[in-house]
């Protein structure tokens, strides 16, 4: 039976549709990425398929096995209990449809679960996620790391808060562990609806445009100072376009929309001879993830982002 993990395939679908918007604005994904997302997307759609033909052939499977142990069953019973070999021939039925079964409960269980990150991957993340509980929250589903905003930048700003940097370098260390240090991570900022207050401390983010973008390039930065490699990173920003809440009327926002979302993606680095192979090699790992403790911050209200 053809082994297909449903969560990989369908976190591969999801990245490639994100990756065609993103090239749509602005031109965030360069061709040749985008062109390599759509041969995965074409390729998870052609093993999505395949996956679905082995349950619809399991359940197809179990059934005729299950009529037949039903007529065993008829034929014993109408013997007194048959012979030896009947029961025999009933068992080895038996046997055979609880294994079929098995691979139709593992085949569902993988449909609706979490991506193919590694165990350890996962546990990090969700420690961190534990240990700054105000700041970030972790959806392994997506595998997904999301910051709140206010506590990273302060109102309208791209400058990461000196008590959010400890959050990010242990992230830094997380992205850095053997199994995913060649895995890609894409840097999205996100912001509320309440235009920017102009002033000269907002002339490098005049848009909320600006601002989730600079937002999720002044992210990269600090991780790439962690020791995160810089091809690794993408960053991109969908400004008030992307909220996961409603904003109040009257462009007066709403915090949970005012974020900096990073995505550990599927897709894996490839050595490239145009780049000094100094620039492909990730840092050693930490062998120990030491949760450091982050002031509470209280969240800066209001809007810009």
């Amino acid at each position: 039976m053809t082994r297909i993990l449903f969560p990989r395939i369908s976190r591969t679908l999801a990245l490639a549709g994100l990756a065609a918007g993103l090239l749509g604005v602005g031109g965030c994904v360069s061709e040749n990425h985008y062109q390599r997302l759509q041969t995965a997307f074409d390729q998870a759609k052609a093993q999505l398929a395949a996956a679905q033909n082995d349950l619809t052939r399991l359940r197809r499977q179990i059934a005729d096995l299950k009529q037949q142990i039903a007529e065993k069953d008829a034929l014993l019973h109408a013997q007194g209990g048959g012979s030896a070999a009947l029961r025999q021939e009933r068992d080895a039925l038996q046997a055979r449809l609880a294994k079929l079964q098995a691979q139709y409960n593992r085949l569902m269980a993988l449909a609706g679960g979490a991506p193919h990150l590694p165990r350890a991957v996962n546990h990090a993340l969700e420690r961190l996620a534990e240990q700054y509980p105000s700041m970030l929250q972790f959806n392994k589903k997506l595998g997904l790391l999301r910051f709140k905003s206010d506590l990273l930048f302060a109102l309208g700003s791209a400058k990461v808060r000196p008590a959010a940097r400890a959050a990010l370098r242990r992230f830094a260390a997380i992205l850095n562990m053997n199994a995913i240090s060649d895995n890609e991570v894409r840097i999205v900022g996100n912001t509320d609806d309440v235009p920017i207050r102009r002033s000269p401390s907002t002339v490098m983010n005049p848009t909320n445009w600006y601002l989730s973008t600079n937002r999720a390039i002044a992210v990269m930065y600090v991780l790439r100072k962690d020791g995160v490699v810089d091809r690794r990173m993408q960053v991109a920003g969908w400004g008030k376009t992307h909220p996961i809440a409603p904003n109040a009327p009257r462009h007066r926002g709403n915090q949970l929309n005012r974020r900096v979302d990073i995505y550990i993606l599927p897709v894996k680095l490839r050595y490239n001879p145009y780049v000094p192979a100094s620039e492909q090699v990730a840092p050693a790992n930490p062998t120990a993830l030491t949760p450091a403790r982050l002031p509470q911050t209280v969240p800066v209200p209001g809007g810009g982002g």
